[in-house]
This record gives C-alpha cells, structure tokens and sequence, in this order.
C-alpha cells in the first residue's frame, strides 16, 4: 500500500484553505506527478499550526504569511528550526520582494501568490516530487 503523505493548510481563511485542498486533489492524478494519496490537516492560526505540525509531522506545509496571531515567516523559521526535512511553501497576497527573499532565505522551497491556481499549484507539486525524490537517493546513499 502506498505512503499517505501529510498536507498542513495554514491560513486563517477557511476559503483559502478549501481551495487550496481542491486544487491539490484536482493536481494529483496528473500523469507528470506520482501518484500519491494525500491526508489534509488544516490550521487557521499560528498556535494552531504549531500544534498539527509537532503533533501530526506533515511532509508539506502550505503557510500564509499574514496569521492574527503570528506571523508566517517567523512561523517558517520556527518549523524548519524542528524539522528541516519538511517542504514549506509560502503563500501571500502580499508579494513584497521582502517577503519572497525572506520566505526563501528561511529554508521556505517556493513562494506562491494570491490568487493561485491549478497551474501554480502543479508546479509546487514538481518541486515536492523533485524533494522527494532527491531525499529518497540520499537515504539509499548513507
């Protein structure tokens, strides 16, 4: 039986949070992707968020960056402080250069903006497939 791998949904808009869920299932039988089933936690703040993610260890994090009662970039360092093995993707409605410069200096692996779509959605998929894989090869070798 194959892996399930753990989606955590941070954002403190349940709409968000849902769209983001159907995009990621609607991307998932994609031939270019490998087949996965996936299990979805979902958190609307900060607190929350910290919670799942020691609780539930989640392979990939969707994080928004504006949370009422954090914020997401220090949330990032936080979790990749845990767990530099996860694959944190940042999303914002707010594309500051700051804001993408330090998502990424942080150890975030992409930075998707408001609103988002299938397409964004697919290629953050690429990149989590290209991780998985790239970490698979590096067990085999130890």
């Amino acid at each position: 039986m194959p892996r399930e791998w753990k989606i955590l949904l941070v954002d403190d808009q349940d709409y968000t949070r849902q769209l983001l869920r159907n995009l990621l299932m609607s991307v998932a039988p994609e031939p270019k992707l490998v087949q996965r089933r996936y299990s979805f936690l979902q958190a609307s703040t900060a607190a929350q968020a910290t919670y799942a993610f020691n609780l539930y260890r989640p392979d990939l994090v969707f994080l928004d960056i504006d949370l009422p009662d954090g914020n997401g970039l220090e949330l990032l360092h936080q979790l990749k402080e845990h767990r530099k093995d996860c694959f944190i993707v940042m999303v914002s409605g707010v594309s500051t250069l700051d804001n993408v410069k330090s998502a990424i200096s942080e150890g975030a692996a992409s930075f998707i903006v408001k609103p988002f779509n299938g397409d964004k959605i697919f290629a953050v998929m690429q990149l989590f497939d290209k991780f998985i894989e790239e970490q698979s090869l590096a067990k085999k070798m130890l």
